[in-house]
């Protein structure tokens, strides 16, 4: 399994992928990330995931995962937030 880490607003990966879950570490503040299809912001959001500060939030998408296309662009918000992407 292939796990991609952010700490920022990025394009995590290019190309098509399926993920198998995600999870959504809480910084300092209240933290959201939003998981967009596309290689920009402006692609078709697949997920969003909210915590409060020093929390954590996960979901996994079962034994087909979830198809992302294009690439995975991710939206990360909240002050020392960390999402991490598992691949299939």
């Amino acid at each position: 399994m292939i796990t991609i880490k952010s700490t920022a607003t990025e394009l995590a990966l290019t190309g098509q992928a399926i993920i198998d879950s995600v999870v959504l570490v809480g910084g300092t503040a209240n933290s959201a990330v939003v998981l967009t299809d596309g290689l920009t912001s402006s692609g078709t959001d697949k997920i969003e995931l909210k915590c409060l500060a020093y929390d954590s939030k996960q979901v996994s998408f079962g034994e087909d995962g979830l198809v992302f296309d294009t690439g995975i662009y991710n939206t990360l918000s909240g002050s020392g937030a960390k999402v991490y992407v598992y691949l299939k």
